[in-house]
């Protein structure tokens, strides 16, 4: 038996496996492009045998393959991912969703930048007038930290995840089965004519979706009636602070399907409503991205807005891919539950605090951490216990926010007594000035 039936014989045994990385790789990126508001059809599969024999066995023929490892380093897509994008104008943001949530090796990009050569990028025929098959491939497998217990054998493996637009990967589809894999011998000029004419019409089809996609902006952001999901929201918000000259990702935007499903259940799911909270964003969204801001200043000492914030993250439906495990179910009577309520409660008491006392004209309407800083000014507190309470702060967003993988009651209860009783000091040292 030689190297390459070897080699077929081993991925036989293995498809499985490689079946189930590429799901977990799309399950992954499903989550992390949803939440950000970006639209896209995401697909897996493990290669099939037959195509993959006909793969190894037609490149065998020029790299004399002289054993089975040499086969895995040269094959790349045993495992396969393709994302689907609505919008070929969101390229970018998928593409920094992907480096954010899985380990690139390498990167592809057809047609290949000019002056470089990019391997198969040539999709096409002789007399081409259009730029053929436009793409992004990248190399990827997925960090342990992704993965949950019993799932750590699929950080090993590399998976290609292939992203262009819904037309393209249609056309691809059409033109790679009929150049590379003629049932009836090779196709002639003319047929070569007719997918170059396919292609054009791919190409405008495209510039035709990103026309769509700024109309569909200029309506969200201009219409008075509700927000149909969290994609027009995302949206709404890209346009809105692009205009400001904000360039926004996938991690500045933040989690802007739980922040809809708060909005939704506050009956505030408006571009109207959101607006009125825009100017006073901080910009340092790499630190704090938008919907967190967004909903800070939302939630700003409401208990009930708080309960339900947690509700929505609770009720997103990717919740479960997330590592949170501090909103799952706000009205249960676990001890966890139970201090998550009793920390928010204190930390509702003294954002009510802040507000009544009016430290600025402006005080009300400041981000928290500007609020926070002026009960130094006003010497309402000490340089240390601001510093314990930028730690209780921090917590407060690991809580509400999904960022704590595991915070115990007990640091919960213990921090709500802490603040309980700062609140108890700032008003003491209110009375006596």
């Amino acid at each position: 038996m030689g190297v390459v039936e070897n080699f077929i014989g081993e991925y036989e045994r293995e498809i499985d496996y490689w079946d189930a990385t590429a799901r977990t790789v799309r399950g992954l990126l499903e989550t992390e492009l949803s939440s950000s508001g970006l639209r896209a059809i995401v697909t897996s599969r493990a290669k099939s045998v037959d195509r993959l024999r006909e793969k190894v066995r037609g490149r065998n023929r020029s790299k004399r393959y002289r054993s089975v490892s040499q086969i895995r380093r040269d094959i790349a897509d045993l495992a396969g991912v393709r994302v689907a994008m609505y919008f070929p104008g969101q390229m970018d943001e998928a593409e920094r969703v992907i480096n954010a949530a899985l380990t690139v090796h390498e990167v592809k990009r057809f047609p290949a930048p000019s002056g470089s050569t990019v391997p198969g990028a040539d999709h096409g025929g002789p007399g081409r007038r259009f730029s053929g098959y436009g793409a992004r491939h990248f190399r990827v497998s997925i960090p342990e930290s992704r993965l949950s217990a019993g799932q750590e054998r699929y950080a090993s493996a590399v998976v290609e995840v292939q992203v262009a637009s819904v037309l393209m990967h249609a056309w691809s589809e059409v033109e790679h089965d009929l150049v590379y894999k003629p049932l009836e011998g090779e196709l002639s000029a003319a047929e070569h004519a007719l997918l170059d004419q396919l292609n054009g019409l791919v190409l405008a089809g495209e510039i035709a979706l990103e026309q769509l996609q700024r109309a569909g902006d200029v309506r969200v952001a201009a219409a008075k009636t509700p927000l149909r999901n969290h994609y027009e929201l995302a949206e709404f918000l890209r346009t809105h602070l692009s205009a400001l000259g904000e360039d926004l990702t996938d991690t500045t935007l933040g989690r802007v399907d739980v922040l809809f499903e708060f909005l939704a259940e506050e009956n505030e799911a408006t571009a109207a409503s959101v607006e009125t909270y825009l100017d006073r964003l901080e910009l340092d969204f790499e630190r704090r991205p938008v919907a967190e801001q967004l909903a800070d200043l939302m939630l700003s000492g409401d208990e009930a807005r708080y309960k339900a914030y947690l509700r929505a993250m609770a009720a997103s439906r990717h919740t479960a891919n997330r590592p949170s495990r501090l909103a799952t179910g706000i009205d249960d009577d676990s001890a966890r539950t139970l201090a998550v309520g009793e920390f928010i409660a204190a930390w509702v008491l003294l954002e009510t605090q802040l507000r009544r006392l009016g430290l600025s004209a402006q005080a009300k309407f400041a981000p928290l951490a500007m609020q926070l800083r002026l009960l130094v000014e006003r010497e309402l507190i000490t340089a240390e216990e601001f510093g314990e309470l930028s730690k209780k702060r921090r917590l407060r967003n690991e809580v509400l926010h999904g960022g704590a993988e595991e915070v115990l009651p007990e640091r919960l209860h213990e921090a709500a007594v802490w603040l309980r009783n700062l609140s108890e000091t700032i008003d003491r040292n209110a009375t006596q000035d």
